[in-house]
């Protein structure tokens, strides 16, 4: 953020901005980080010290600086824990409440300087700049106008890439604002379900030069991510001036506002728990594909409607690992902003440290802790580093047993070496296990009243039941062959056994068929099989018809199929012009193109074109009147594969055997 303050006051000095782009610009800095002015100011103050600027424009912009300061001070009615998507009402941010035991105004994303450890004193690393680059002043040009984008009021009925018609605006932070917009190609489509949720820079980030590559990086690690518990990026794309990126658009709230309202009315613990456990399993995919990331809070988390749990926002999202691809040299690294939100980071992010799965395992400890305790913070937000001086300890909360107690405070450890190590093993932790008491004492009941001499058809229902459960607490446990056994034999259970397993084992069937889908149609890794692809996503759908997951799985699969069919179309055309009919040495050729349309789809119009028959019969026939038998019995063969039932070719290959025996 330092070089967005510097670039927004360099380009007004080189009159690339006016006086009104300046404070704009600057407002939405400092809204999305509280210490900005000072790092302006200090960056003004080397300008003028280097005698780059004079007293009148150092008086000037100081004055812009101090104004918007002051604004954005008063400024209190906004939430800074901005999230993507709307509510069940009005789709638009709900205000914070003034009681801090409920707001979540603490939470906002502040920039920290590396190597500080002093949580109370937050403030932003010096600005470096070399002061060449900063060109001379001309005073002729102060006040000149930049060069307006194509959309110079990017709103309500705007349509970006004449495909994408902004509804409403959701909300806005210092980088980017979110809009809810409907998708004209799936309107076209008969999509029930047309909207998504837009992505856009501000216009004051968007003036700095790594804004385009900030947002590109953060579409590009949301979209390694593709999980039920992860909110979907569906693609990156610019139209002119306006850079976005498209995104699923979600109903329901986000989790500080949820936190908000148990504040007044405590979650039942089954639902806090039920919460905790999808929030572990979208963190835990996101680890084990090395992504830390790094600003886990409540308002990076959102709850949807249908009671699933969704993780967002990863801007500033870090590699755990650094394999080649990463270390490439880019003009955007997420490190250097070092983002944090106060109440759920560690001291080894605050002083800068490199990543590790145990900031982002501290920051899902906080929260479900306030999920558990009716929405109270386990260190009432007091920054990681003072909690050990002020000697801070969480309160135990009541109604979990002693291992979840246990695995809590291990997960809220401010000591990064005694945190739990892994998403999987808090998960674990925290889940309520099975009495062994409470099922000795069940059985001991059903026994006595199979001693009556009545119940015992209740108590095998009872047993099978218990069955279904231990099977899957197993599959839970890493059983794939009991898993895969179980997903394919669901359709002889009866109803009743289908509905526990299915509601049990929801995530874990889902992500199953996704990965089997995956597994037969996935272009980019050549694989083709759509017609397989669809028959596993129905048979996925006649589980969970409602499912979020599947419908978005079904709606990219379709999508990927129509640009593979728009790029084997355009082949076969080009082929078919230039007479390409047998195989070449290149592969650039129909013998290549046909065997992958009719693998995408078997009844495409394509693999019924009678002209393609004339062309293989006129180009036979061209060869065998030259005495070119051989060519001539290629291109019929060929012909033939394609249209074994074509009599003119058939009747030709005879021909050609008969003249030529051998």
């Amino acid at each position: 953020m330092s070089q967005v303050c510097e670039s927004l006051i360099n380009d007004y000095l080189a009159g690339a901005l006016n006086i009104q782009d300046l404070e704009q610009g600057l407002a939405s800095i400092f809204d999305a980080m509280p210490q900005g002015h000072v790092q302006a100011q200090t960056y003004l103050q080397s300008l003028y010290t280097s005698d780059r600027i004079d007293s009148d424009g150092f008086t000037q912009i100081s004055q812009v600086i101090s104004k918007v300061n002051i604004q954005a001070t008063l400024k209190t009615d906004q939430d800074p824990d901005i999230s993507y998507f709307g509510d069940d009402r009005t789709m638009h941010l709900t205000d914070l409440d003034d009681d801090a035991d409920e707001d979540d105004g603490n939470d906002k994303t502040v920039i920290v300087s590396v190597g500080t450890s002093d949580a109370s004193n937050v403030e932003p690393s010096e600005p470096s700049v070399d002061l060449k680059d900063v060109s001379p002043i001309d005073p002729r040009i102060i006040d000149k106008p930049h060069k307006s984008s194509r959309y110079e009021n990017l709103g309500p009925g705007v349509t970006l890439k004449d495909r994408f018609v902004l509804l409403e605006k959701l909300g806005q932070g210092g980088m980017g604002v979110v809009f809810k917009a409907k998708d004209l190609l799936k309107v076209e489509a008969q999509d029930k379900d047309p909207y998504v949720a837009i992505k856009v820079l501000t216009d004051a980030f968007k003036k700095y030069s790594g804004s385009f590559i900030a947002l590109q990086r953060e579409a590009s690690k949301a979209q390694r991510l593709a999980h039920p518990n992860v909110a979907t990026v569906y693609d990156f794309d610019r139209d002119n001036n306006t850079v976005f990126m498209t995104m699923e658009f979600l109903q329901g709230k986000p989790l500080n506002q949820l936190i908000k309202e148990i504040a007044k009315k405590p979650l039942k613990m089954d639902h806090a728990l039920h919460i905790i456990d999808e929030l572990c399993s979208g963190l835990a995919y996101a680890h084990e594909k090395q992504l830390i990331h790094s600003d886990f809070k409540p308002g990076n988390c959102f709850l949807l409607s249908d009671g699933h749990v969704k993780l967002l926002d990863f801007g500033i999202a870090r590699a755990s690992t650094q394999p080649d691809e990463e270390r490439e040299a880019t003009m955007f690294d997420p490190a250097k902003l070092s983002a944090v939100t106060p109440a759920y980071a560690t001291p080894e992010m605050f002083a800068g440290m490199n990543p590790d799965p145990r900031d982002d395992i501290y920051g899902l400890a906080c929260v479900a802790y306030q999920l558990l305790a009716g929405g109270k913070h386990p260190y009432n937000k007091v920054a990681s580093p003072k909690i050990k001086e002020l000697g801070i300890k969480p309160k135990p909360i009541k109604g979990l047993n002693r291992r979840q107690q246990k695995t809590l405070m291990k997960a809220l450890s401010v000591v990064r070496e005694d945190r739990i190590d892994s998403v999987a093993k808090f998960a674990d932790g925290m889940r309520e296990k099975k009495s062994h008491t409470k099922t000795i004492l069940l059985g001991f009941l059903f026994l006595l009243v199979i001693g009556a001499g009545v119940g015992y058809k209740p108590f095998m229902a009872f047993q099978a039941e218990q069955a279904m459960h231990d099977k899957i607490q197993k599959i839970k446990g890493g059983d794939k062959a009991l898993m895969i056994e179980t997903i394919w034999g669901l359709d002889q259970l009866d109803p009743e056994q289908q509905k526990i397993i299915s509601v049990g084992l929801r995530r874990e069937i889902i992500t199953f068929y996704r990965d089997r889908i995956r597994s037969v149609f996935l272009p980019k890794e050549g694989l083709y099989d759509y017609p397989q692809a669809m028959s596993l996503l129905a048979q996925a759908k006649r589980h969970y018809p409602d499912s979020v997951a599947l419908s978005t799985i079904e709606d990219q699969i379709k999508e990927q199929r129509d640009r593979l069919m728009n790029s084997l179309t355009s082949l076969y055309k080009r082929y078919f012009a230039e007479k390409k009919l047998v195989k070449t040495p290149s592969g650039e050729d129909l013998t290549t193109v046909i065997p992958l349309i009719k693998r995408v789809d078997p009844k495409h119009y394509l693999l019924k074109d009678k002209k393609l028959a004339d062309l293989y019969l006129s180009e036979a026939e061209r060869l065998v009147a030259s005495r070119q038998y051989a060519d001539a019995s290629n291109y019929i063969v060929t012909g033939l594969k394609i249209f074994p039932e074509d009599t003119r070719l058939q009747s030709l290959n005879q021909q050609i055997n008969a003249q030529n025996p051998e």
